[in-house]
């Protein structure tokens, strides 16, 4: 009989943090909130959460949410808010598939983002860009995403999704075979929910760690690591989780071929898948169940088992279940003896098989294509990215010459102030020092005209005095003189005496 083929479940982040981690408002809330709110962000915001309300529920509801969203934050020009409906709309069309429509919706989102200088929706944009090329397979593209965001959300210290991040990485490198890579960046994004206390972040790290043990073939860390992550989601109560964790431990066993731990897990997964009303959890478990009782030669409860898985698969339609469920129904018709059965069934398995690999190349053919549009657009936007570079540095260039031109005016006019006022002030000074020369020779002048003046007084005195006195010496002498009648006198007596 065909060995059992190992499934785990590996986590990984989709969504951003502001919606994986937040709590969604009640539908009635957010309808009152639209009613009654008179500022249109809040009804932005509103819309926005309405949509995730019904994202998985209702297509048309959430359809016409999104639309709202999107057509008043474009309105009220509220950048946020038409960020956000853009990576919702990316969500509605990942949803279904459609990468090359959800890569579009958050390019858009991340080009708004970049706009508003909003580091938390730019690194949403890339993480789940991110996780489009993850699901194209397209793996450098999607760690290219995945550290620029990984950056970002460790810049403005959201460590709740540095830790997603670092998750996401770790789920790149695992799909790439590269275990090593996938550890390191599994015990960075624990260490990070630790430290935060995230316990259900703490026990989706233990669950990948182990996942990745299991690939590499060490059971005994991988078992280690499952039942840590199980030992948390009990006391969380997270019910799936568990399903998940005692499914991973019962496929342990089962490699180890220790059927009695390996079927007592999947019994206790079946459990929980029962009351959460999973169907495809259940049609696995019920294929691994039988696969378990095969092994141990209870063919009876082995075939019980493996019909339900056939039977339930049918009903949902799921075709990579029938796939595995008719090989092991053929291995067990094998092992039994029925070699008509084990011929029939392995005809459906083969029918089922090609069935899928045509699916699977026409997706992969369909993905190749997307690959190669999205590579020339993105050439072409990066040439179109690039001249706009080129021109924005041309600009900047002249701008810079323009502002340096204008600095070198700037300056020279400082310069040609400052050499103005030294002239003007030395010329004031200047002028200071010859007036204080002039004022210094205005008063000797004065000094030595009142020198003058007083010397002409002296002179003037003087000369009084000289005259004053030749005045009176010559009236001491015109008293001695005789008077010109008593000469004339005498004269006349002597020519008298004479004739």
């Amino acid at each position: 009989m065909k060995s059992m083929r190992l499934i785990f479940a590996f986590l990984v982040v989709l969504l951003p943090p502001a919606y994986s981690f937040s709590q969604n408002p009640i539908i009635d809330s957010l309808l009152n909130v639209i009613e009654t709110s008179k500022a249109d962000t809040a009804k932005v915001n509103a819309f926005n959460q309405l949509f995730l309300q019904y994202e998985f529920t209702d297509d048309v509801k959430a359809d016409e949410y999104l639309k709202s969203a999107l057509s008043l934050a474009k309105k009220i020009r509220y950048k946020k808010g038409e960020a956000a409906a853009y990576i919702h709309a990316g969500y509605f069309a990942d949803d279904k598939g459609n990468y090359h429509e959800a890569l579009k919706n958050y390019q858009a989102s991340l080009e708004i983002s970049k706009s508003a200088n909003d580091k938390q929706g730019i690194a949403d944009a890339y993480n789940n860009i991110g996780s489009v090329y993850y699901s194209l397979g397209n793996y450098p593209e999607a760690l290219k995403n995945y550290f620029t965001c990984l950056k970002i959300f460790e810049e403005i210290g959201n460590k709740k999704s540095h830790a997603a991040s670092y998750n996401n990485i770790g789920a790149v490198y695992y799909a790439q075979l590269n275990y090593s890579e996938s550890l390191k960046n599994h015990r960075a994004s624990l260490k990070i929910k630790e430290e935060i206390g995230d316990q259900r972040g703490i026990a989706y790290s233990y669950n990948n760690m182990a996942n990745v043990y299991t690939a590499q073939g060490d059971y005994p860390e991988a078992l280690k690591n499952y039942y840590a992550s199980l030992k948390i989601k009990e006391e969380l109560g997270d019910q799936k989780g568990l399903s998940q964790s005692y499914n991973n431990i019962g496929l342990v066993y089962y490699a180890q071929k220790n059927y009695e731990e390996a079927l007592k897990h999947h019994l206790a997964s079946l459990k929980i898948k029962e009351g959460l009303g999973d169907k495809a959890g259940i049609a696995t478990s019920y294929n691994n169940i039988g696969n378990v009782f095969a092994k141990q030669k209870k063919y009876h409860e082995a075939r019980e088992y493996l019909l339900k898985a056939r039977d339930l698969s049918l009903k949902i339609g799921y075709k990579k279940y029938l796939r595995d469920v008719y090989l092991d129904m053929a291995s067990l018709d094998s092992a039994t003896g029925n070699y008509e059965g084990a011929y029939t069934n392995h005809k459906l398995h083969i029918m089922y098989r090609d069935s899928l690999d045509n699916e699977e190349t026409r997706t992969q053919t369909i993905e190749n294509q997307m690959n190669y549009e999205f590579e020339k657009k993105e050439a072409v936007a990066a040439a179109e990215h690039k001249k706009e570079l080129e021109n924005q540095q041309t600009l900047s260039e002249e701008k810079s010459r323009k502002q340096r031109l204008i600095l070198s005016f700037v300056l020279c006019g400082l310069f040609l102030v400052i050499l103005f006022a030294v002239f003007v002030y030395r010329s004031l000074k200047l002028t200071r020092k010859q007036n204080l020369i002039i004022e210094k020779q205005k008063h000797l002048v004065e000094m030595q005209k009142k020198e003058v003046e007083e010397q002409k007084l002296i002179v003037e005195e003087h000369q009084k005095e000289i005259i004053a006195s030749i005045t009176y010496a010559k009236r001491i002498q015109m008293a001695q003189l005789p008077t010109d009648n008593y000469i004339q006198n005498i004269f006349m007596r002597l020519k008298g005496s004479k004739g």
